[in-house]
């Protein structure tokens, strides 16, 4: 049995209707690799409540039930309190209706994983144990026997996390040093604090850029283009173009100049053509 060796110590439980008489070939399969038999330790259900205790002692127990495991839940949880950490659980119970053998195993099984016990599957662990109770069990069909195995660890022990030193976010700056910064007069030339000649700075009435419109009449394509600008009035089509921009239609060339009177010639001042 590879799941036992010469250092386990193992507790085996019976049924109270079973006697060491009935299960002789299995005791001495179990022995086989003990080093000494105090290394067994065989109790009835009816007297296990004596033999447990809360500390962890049993690498091993087998359990052999007549009919089904009574108690289950709170046997899972005794089994799991005297256990050692990556001890193994068997179990072997007997049902009465073969078509219950399912359901009851699956319960079992759901159990035991409640209780915190990791079921082994059938193909994992080969017990060899199962053959040895035929003077038990009438019919091995409804025998079922199923392998658990405790976590590798204590419940209930606990570990500390180390998570390192927090890293700082916070940028750093680099040493001082002083380093020759460029005089920003130095960026400027001649040309760029020169004063604008006021004709530069006139601009389209309707767009407001220094591009003239397509239908320009305030002049300025004239000018941009070199010729005289012919002087003349300028009909409102409205009448309400010198009273101001309150009383300008979207696109009267005049938005953005001053009121003026009918007739006048609009001319700006030059306080608004001096760059400050």
């Amino acid at each position: 049995m590879t799941f036992i060796n010469d250092s386990n110590s193992v507790l085996l439980v019976l049924d109270h209707e079973i006697s060491e008489n009935n299960v002789t070939d299995l005791i001495t399969e179990i022995k086989k690799p003990l080093c000494n038999a105090k290394q067994l330790t065989i109790a009835p259900t009816n007297e296990l409540d004596a033999r447990l205790n809360s500390v962890p002692c049993y690498d091993t127990i087998i359990s052999v039930f007549k009919q089904s495991c009574p108690n289950y839940e709170t046997y899972f949880d005794d089994c799991m309190k005297v256990m050692k950490p990556a001890g193994m659980l068997i179990i072997y119970e007997s049902f009465e209706e073969k078509k219950d053998v399912q359901s009851m195993y699956d319960r079992r099984v759901s159990n035991l994983k409640l209780a915190g016990f990791k079921v082994k599957s059938p193909e994992d662990v080969n017990t060899e144990l199962k053959h040895l109770l035929l003077n038990i069990y009438k019919d091995m069909d409804n025998v079922s026997e199923i392998v658990a195995e405790k976590p590798s660890f204590e419940i209930g022990s606990s570990v500390s996390l180390s998570f390192g030193q927090a890293k700082s976010n916070v940028w750093k700056l680099d040493s001082a040093v002083e380093e020759e910064l460029i005089d920003e007069d130095d960026l400027l030339d001649e040309t760029d604090i020169l004063k604008p000649e006021a004709s530069s700075l006139k601009v389209c009435g309707t767009t407001g850029k220094r591009k003239a419109c397509k239908d320009c009449s305030c002049g300025l394509a004239e000018e941009l283009s070199g010729q005289t600008v012919e002087e003349k009035t300028v009909k409102s089509s409205c009448g309400n173009c010198y009273l101001g921009d309150a009383f300008r239609c979207a696109s009267c060339p005049y938005l953005g100049m001053p009121a003026f009177k009918p007739g006048e010639k609009i001319v700006l001042p030059e306080s608004q053509l001096t760059v400050e």
